[in-house]
C-alpha cells in the first residue's frame, strides 16, 4: 500500500527490482546476459508517488498501477530506445498510461526514468479549474505526450529536484505547506504537458481587462495573506482560465502569475525572519511553513529578492518581547 516518506531501494535481482516499487504490480523479464543491478527512489506524499528508477540491463517490463490514478513516465536519456508497446518514446515525448490498466514498456541497458503517479480525480480536478473548463485535453486519450520544446526537460528537472531534496531534507517533505507545495508543482506541470496542444493563441479578456485582473487578484491575496492561495485558487475566485491569468500578469506587472505568488511567499519567510514572536526558529523551518521545498533555490530567489542571505536577517533579529518579561 502506498505510504508518506521518501524511500530507496537497491536490488541485484530484476524479480526484486520488479517488486520494490510501491503500488504496482510488475513483471520483469531481463533480455541481456550478465549480473543485474537497479535502484529505485521514490517519495510519497498526499497520495502522489514521485520516482526514479535506474535499471542495468535490457528488460521487458510488464506493469499496472494498483490504483485509480494516471502514470507519466520520462525517460532521462536514450529515449528512442524506450518503447511503449509498440510506441518509440522518443525526444519530445512523454508516456502516460491510466491506472488499474496494464502496459508494457522495453527499456534498453543502462536505463533512467523519471515516474509520476498522481490519482486520477486529483490531476483531472487540476485541469478542469487551470483551464475553467469541463472537457479534458483530448491528449489525455493517447498513451504519448507530445510536448513542447523545453517541456521534457522542465519536468525532468523538477522530478529530479523534489528527490534529491527529500533525500537531503527528509524534514521538508513531512511540512504541510512544503508538501502541498510541491504537489501543486507536480500538478501545474503535468496540467500544462496535458494541455499544451490546446494553449496555442491568445485567450478572451472574458470581460476583464488586464488591469483590472491583476488588480482584483492583488487585492485578493492582500486580504487573505495567511492562505496558500495556488494559480488555481485564482482561477477558480475569479472564473478565469489560466491562459488569461497569465497574460493579465503578464501585460501588467511583467511576470507569471507564480512568480508574483512566490514574490508575496518571500516576504512572508522574511517577515517570520525577522519577528522574534514568530515561533520560528530556523532558516528551513520558516521556508517550509511557507511551502518552499527547495533550499538553495529558496535561497538564492531571497538572496536575489532582498539583497541578503536569509541567515543573515535571522541573525540580526532582536530578542523575543516575550523573553524580556
Amino acid at each position: 500500500m502506498p505510504r508518506s516518506g521518501f524511500y530507496a531501494h537497491v536490488a541485484t535481482d530484476v524479480d526484486d527490482q520488479a517488486h520494490s516499487l510501491t503500488g504496482w504490480h510488475q513483471l520483469y523479464d531481463q533480455l541481456a546476459p550478465g549480473r543485474f543491478n537497479g535502484s529505485i527512489h521514490e517519495l510519497w506524499i498526499n497520495g502522489m508517488q514521485i520516482f526514479r528508477e535506474s535499471t542495468s540491463h535490457v528488460l521487458r517490463q510488464s506493469c499496472v498501477v494498483d490504483s485509480e490514478s494516471w502514470w507519466f513516465g520520462i525517460p532521462m536519456e536514450r529515449a528512442e530506445s524506450c518503447k511503449l508497446g509498440s510506441y518509440s518514446v522518443g525526444e519530445n515525448t512523454v508516456a502516460m498510461r491510466p491506472g488499474l490498466s496494464q502496459f508494457e514498456l522495453l527499456t534498453p541497458n543502462n536505463f533512467e526514468i523519471l515516474g509520476l503517479v498522481v490519482r486520477r480525480n486529483d490531476l483531472e480536478r487540476h485541469i478542469r479549474a487551470l483551464n475553467q473548463s469541463s472537457v479534458l485535453p483530448r491528449a489525455m486519450q493517447d498513451e504519448l505526450l507530445r510536448v513542447r520544446p523545453g517541456q521534457k526537460l522542465g519536468l525532468q528537472k523538477l522530478v529530479r529536484q523534489i528527490l534529491e531534496q527529500a533525500s537531503r531534507t527528509p524534514d521538508i517533505v513531512v511540512n504541510p505547506a512544503s508538501t502541498e507545495s510541491i504537489r501543486n508543482a507536480v500538478l501545474d506541470a503535468l496540467a500544462d504537458v496535458c494541455s499544451s496542444h490546446e494553449t496555442t493563441g491568445r485567450a478572451p479578456y472574458r470581460q476583464m481587462s488586464h488591469y483590472r485582473i491583476v488588480r482584483e487578484v492583488r487585492q485578493h491575496l492582500l486580504q487573505n495573506q495567511d492562505e496558500s492561495i495556488t494559480v488555481v485558487d485564482l482561477c477558480q475566485q475569479f472564473q478565469i482560465s489560466r491562459r488569461t491569468l497569465q497574460y493579465a500578469f503578464q501585460d501588467v506587472m511583467g511576470m507569471s502569475p507564480n512568480a508574483y505568488l512566490r514574490t508575496l511567499r518571500l516576504n512572508g519567510v522574511r517577515r517570520c525572519l525577522r519577528d522574534p514572536n514568530s515561533g520560528v526558529t530556523s532558516v528551513q523551518q520558516a521556508a517550509a511553513d511557507w511551502g518552499f521545498w527547495h533550499l538553495s533555490q529558496f535561497a538564492r530567489d531571497y538572496h536575489e529578492l532582498f539583497g541578503e542571505l536569509p541567515s543573515e536577517r535571522l541573525k540580526r533579529r532582536p530578542a523575543s518581547f516575550l523573553n524580556t518579561q
